[in-house]
C-alpha cells in the first residue's frame, strides 16, 4: 500500500503548496530536502504550466525503478501487485545489500495494456535482461506479481536461462474452475474496494486508474494457466494470514495444502515466516522482518555468499502461521 501512500503525498504537497508534485518525484527524492527544494523551484511556475501538468499522465508511474543500483549480487527484481505499483519495495530495498529493481506497468490505469500475464512476462523479461543480459536470475513478485515472476521464471527456464531462485510474496493459485466462476461473480469489485477504501483521499483520477488497473489485472489472472514449474522456489507468507480466509476478500478453497495451492504448479517449493498481513509485509513496521526473511533465502543459494539474516521464526509462531489455511474461506 505505500504506493497509494505516495500518491497521497504527492496530492497533499501539490495542494499545500499550489504546485505540481508528480508521482515520480515522490519516488526519485525521497527526503524532505530534496522534495523542498522541487517544491520552491516548482513555486515558480505559473498557473498555466501547473494545469499542463495536472493533466499529463507522463509521471504516473516508473516502469522499471532502480531500488538500489550499487549493492551486492545476486541482483533482485520484483514484480508489482495487483495495483500496477512497484513502491512498496522501496522500503525493502533500505535493508538489503543487493541491488534491486522493481518492476511496475508501463500502462497503469489503462483499460488496455499487455492483454495478458503472457505477454507482460515478455516484456518484463526484456526490463530484467537490460539490467542483466545473462543469467542466473533471482526473480520475485508480490501478490498478482507473483504469478507474473512464475511466469517469467518459466519462460527464461524454457529459453535456456538459468534461474537461482524464485521468490513469491504471497501469491494464490487459484485452480482454473473457480477462476471461471469467480468471473461472475463481484469479487473484483470487492478487491478494488478492500485496496481502495484504505486511502479515500487520493482524489477520483487516481481511483479511476486503480480501478481500472485492478480490474484489467484481475481479469489477467483469472485467464492464465501457470505452466508446472520445477526450478528452486521460496513462497513467502505472512504470520497473518486472515486475509484469504476473509469472506470480504476471497471466494475460493486453496485445497488441502499450506502453500497457498501452489503445490498443484511448483516442484520445488519451500516455505518462509514474514511480519504482518498480505496488504502489510512491506509496511514500514515489518519490512525488517520481511528483508530478514528475504536474506536468508538469498544466503541459501548455492554459490552466494552468506548475508546477515534476522533470527527465525520460532516454532510456535511457524506453527500459528500455517495452522488452519486449508480450511475453506467464509462466503
Amino acid at each position: 500500500m505505500n504506493s497509494l501512500m505516495a500518491v497521497q503525498a504527492a496530492g497533499i504537497v501539490s495542494k499545500t503548496f499550489n504546485v505540481h508534485i508528480g508521482l515520480n518525484n515522490v519516488y526519485l527524492r525521497p527526503t524532505i530536502r530534496e522534495l523542498g527544494n522541487l517544491v520552491i523551484d516548482a513555486m515558480g511556475q505559473d498557473s498555466r504550466a501547473i494545469m499542463e501538468a495536472e493533466d499529463t499522465e507522463s509521471d504516473f508511474l516508473i516502469e522499471f525503478l532502480p531500488i538500489k543500483k550499487k549493492g551486492i549480487q545476486p541482483k533482485l527484481f520484483i514484480v508489482h501487485d495487483i495495483t500496477g505499483m512497484a513502491t512498496p519495495f522501496m522500503r525493502l530495498g533500505a535493508f538489503m545489500p543487493n541491488e534491486m529493481y522493481a518492476i511496475g506497468d508501463k500502462h497503469f490505469g489503462s483499460a488496455t495494456g499487455f492483454g495478458s500475464i503472457d505477454a507482460m512476462a515478455d516484456h518484463y523479461i526484456t526490463l530484467v535482461k537490460s539490467a542483466q543480459p545473462q543469467g542466473p536470475y533471482l526473480i520475485a513478485g508480490y501478490s498478482y506479481g507473483g504469478s507474473v515472476a512464475l511466469c517469467m521464471a518459466t519462460k527464461l527456464v524454457q529459453a535456456g536461462d538459468e534461474v537461482q531462485h524464485l521468490i513469491l510474496f504471497d501469491p494464490i493459485f487459484i485452480p482454473s474452475a473457480e477462476r471461471q466462476s469467480l468471473k461472475s461473480t463481484d469479487w473484483t469489485q470487492r478487491s478494488i474496494d478492500r485496496i481502495s477504501s484504505n486511502f479515500p483521499d487520493i482524489g477520483e483520477v487516481w481511483k479511476n486508474k486503480l480501478r481500472t488497473e485492478i480490474r484489467k489485472n484481475l481479469d489477467s489472472m483469472f485467464d492464465y494457466e501457470p505452466e508446472h514449474y520445477d526450478g528452486p522456489t521460496t513462497l513467502v507468507v505472512p504470520k497473518d494470514r486472515s486475509w484469504y480466509r476473509s469472506g470480504s476478500a476471497s471466494d475460493f478453497d486453496t485445497g488441502t495444502d499450506d502453500h497457498n495451492g501452489w503445490d498443484a504448479r511448483i516442484k520445488n517449493l519451500d516455505m518462509k515466516i514474514a511480519a504482518g498481513t498480505h496488504d502489510t509485509m512491506f509496511m514500514p513496521a515489518h519490512v525488517k522482518v520481511l528483508a530478514g526473511v528475504v536474506k536468508e533465502i538469498i544466503s541459501s543459494i548455492p554459490g552466494v555468499p552468506s548475508q546477515t539474516v534476522a533470527p527465525p521464526a520460532s516454532k510456535a509462531s511457524k506453527l500459528k502461521a500455517t495452522n488452519g489455511l486449508a480450511a475453506k474461506p467464509s462466503s
